[in-house]
């Protein structure tokens, strides 16, 4: 992609949803559309030059049907409107589906072409009076909020003759997660030479319960509850943090270790003490995330857009 033209589609506006009208819907010929151009240009040459009657009609016929094609392939997008659905976390390196939603107006039939400008086109044959979910990958090299570039929503339908096309600038955008890196340093839950911190703060209150897993103490087994289900459940107790509680914290490198291998080594004990099922607290200058219940995603989040500007 051009610079200039790079420049042009980042100038578009950023919509919660587009709806498409008339002004926004460009019109190019397909290559077919081209070469029956070609035919109807020659086909009128020879009917100059010859007066046959019969030549006349086929070029005559074949100027209408591409005004024909034309009207239609408006038909094809004018109405269509274009959500942005929650596009999933991924982690760096990876890819990122941002997921989009199309209302197909109740008049329109057809076969439509999406694509994220730069990336791999996905078509769709729908019917009318839809809703349409789809899912668009993207590459996501490094962590951060990735922001939905540019999308193109085309379609050649009924004749092939004519394409039609937009492209909009949807207000979509993913959390790109650092990207794992092994402590290699992490024994049994040991990390910064070997130093293991145990929380305590006091009284704790019951939090939640989660299935029964091996290495939960048996005080803690909710006994009728258990019964109940006909499976083992596990209290959980909070109230600032759980006794036994593993410290993630960023002093725990030295001065010299970069930001992104800090951000990667933390990611990763996190992901390994919520594995474990091991209570956790992690500490970055300016976020302190206790383990509760969904807040893994919190954590992983504060990791991803520590140092970046919103």
């Amino acid at each position: 992609m051009s610079l200039p033209r790079k420049r042009r589609l980042d100038r578009l506006p950023r919509e919660r949803e587009a709806r498409l009208s008339l002004r926004r819907i460009y019109l190019v010929p397909t290559r077919f559309g081209v070469t029956l151009i070609v035919v109807a240009l020659a086909v009128w040459i020879g009917a100059l030059n010859y007066g046959v009657s019969l030549a006349y009609a086929l070029a005559f016929w074949i100027v209408a049907l591409m005004i024909v094609s034309v009207a239609f392939a408006y038909r094809q997008l004018v109405g269509l409107v274009i959500a942005p659905q929650a596009a999933a976390p991924a982690f760096a390196g990876d890819s990122v589906s941002f997921a989009v939603r199309l209302d197909i107006p109740g008049s329109a039939n057809g076969r439509y072409e999406l694509r994220l400008l730069g990336g791999e086109a996905e078509s769709r044959s729908v019917s009318h009076d839809q809703q349409i979910p789809l899912s668009l990958p993207w590459p996501a090299p490094e962590r951060g909020r990735l922001a939905m570039p540019p999308l193109e929503i085309a379609s050649s339908a009924p004749f092939g003759l004519i394409r039609a096309f937009s492209r909009v600038r949807l207000a979509s955008d993913a959390l790109v997660y650092p990207r794992p890196c092994e402590d290699a340093r992490d024994e049994a839950g040991a990390i910064g030479g070997g130093d293991t911190r145990v929380l305590r703060t006091g009284d704790e209150e019951f939090s939640h319960l989660e299935p029964y897993r091996r290495g939960d103490a048996v005080r803690r087994i909710a006994w009728r509850v258990s019964a109940r289900r006909g499976a083992l459940v596990t209290k959980r107790f909070g109230g600032g943090m759980l006794s036994g509680a593993w410290l993630i914290a960023w002093r725990d490198y030295p001065a010299g270790c970069d930001t992104e291998t800090r951000l990667s080594r933390l990611a990763w004990r996190v992901l390994r003490a919520e594995r474990l099922g091991q209570p956790w607290r992690l500490h970055l200058p300016d976020a302190d995330i206790a383990a509760r219940p969904r807040q893994l995603d919190e954590a992983l989040a504060a990791l991803a857009c520590f140092g970046k500007r919103s």
